[in-house]
């Protein structure tokens, strides 16, 4: 027969202590409850279900063949309600869920970056991390549309929008990077004037990259122009090109992690000023009040350089 009332939790744990006393008032007491709505709530559930779960003798009481088999149902449901609950708790702790995080390609060449990863994974073992490689322009709007969480991006030279927060999270250096056996690769430092006219690898300008914008910056500041030979989309397939002899770039001194043989890293004689760079954290204000992007921001910041910075705009 259909129920004509769903089966309550209360319902079911009341059903299983009697079924484990096998006594009403046993069970009443160890349910903190007194004795006659007990009866009643398991004289409600008998109805609803349309069958007898126990057999009855004073206060005694035997399971039906239907009352032992509701038993094992009812003992799996409530663990069931049991893994809900802690699910449920876990998530509001921020121990639970997911976290969209959109980066460059040099953000996991930093060691801050690669330990903080480790560390909220280790508090946070159920929190699953959901990496999208994605430029600094396109991730800032997919921060503003809420399809990221945060954003571990190269810095902009114009202000963010106002309700966004950035904090440095490491620094490097802009380096010329030549093919071994260039003519100035002998030198510690070379002025942007003795490679102008050799061939350029840049990185494409079609991305919206923060990082682009500033090499070329650089170029402006130095009152030259570099002449592109070829473009290519990130630093290793940039630093692939000049180990092939295809020409010289600019790039963070954060990529000298990958080795390529053939590659020189040289420093540039300009301002220091010109050519220092960062990596940053950037989200919402507002995503502070969520827990799991609250934690993650907070354990990049514990494990980032000592002399961070957080620049808030508006």
């Amino acid at each position: 027969m259909k129920s004509a009332n769903p089966i309550s939790l209360r319902q079911l744990r009341c059903f299983v202590t009697v079924a484990e006393e096998l006594h009403f008032r046993h069970a009443a007491e160890k349910l903190n409850m007194s004795q006659p709505p007990l009866t009643q709530r398991i004289r409600d559930m008998e109805r609803d279900l349309g069958v007898e779960l126990f057999r009855r003798f004073g206060n005694k009481v035997d399971l039906t063949d239907a009352g032992r088999a509701v038993l094992k149902a009812a003992k799996e449901t409530l663990a069931q309600a049991e893994v809900l609950c802690e699910v449920a708790q876990r998530a509001a702790r921020g121990e639970y869920g997911r976290l969209r995080i959109g980066l460059t390609t040099t953000a996991l060449f930093f060691d801050s970056i690669q330990q903080a990863m480790r560390a909220f994974q280790q508090e946070y073992p159920d929190v699953s991390l959901e990496l999208m490689h994605i430029s600094s322009g396109p991730s800032l709007e997919s921060l503003r549309q809420r399809r990221l969480d945060v954003g571990l991006m190269r810095a902009f030279l114009a202000p963010l929008a106002p309700d966004c927060e950035e904090i440095v999270l490491g620094r490097d250096q802009l380096m010329l990077v030549l093919p071994a056996g260039h003519a100035v690769a002998g030198l510690e430092s070379i002025p942007l004037g003795a490679v102008a006219d050799d061939k350029f690898v840049s990185l494409s300008h079609k991305r919206g990259t923060a990082l682009h914008a500033q090499i070329m910056g650089l170029w402006e500041r130095s009152g030259l122009r570099p002449r592109i030979a070829q473009e290519a989309e990130n630093g290793p397939a940039v630093m692939a090109l000049v180990a092939g002899g295809l020409g010289y770039s600019i790039l963070p001194s954060s990529f000298r992690v990958i080795r390529f043989q053939n590659v020189v890293w040289k420093a540039i004689d300009v301002d220091d000023s010109w050519t220092r760079s960062s990596l940053n954290l950037v989200y919402l204000k507002d995503t502070l009040r969520e827990r799991i992007p609250a934690a993650f921001i907070d354990c990049l910041r514990r494990h980032s350089i000592s002399d961070n910075v957080i620049r808030q705009f508006g």
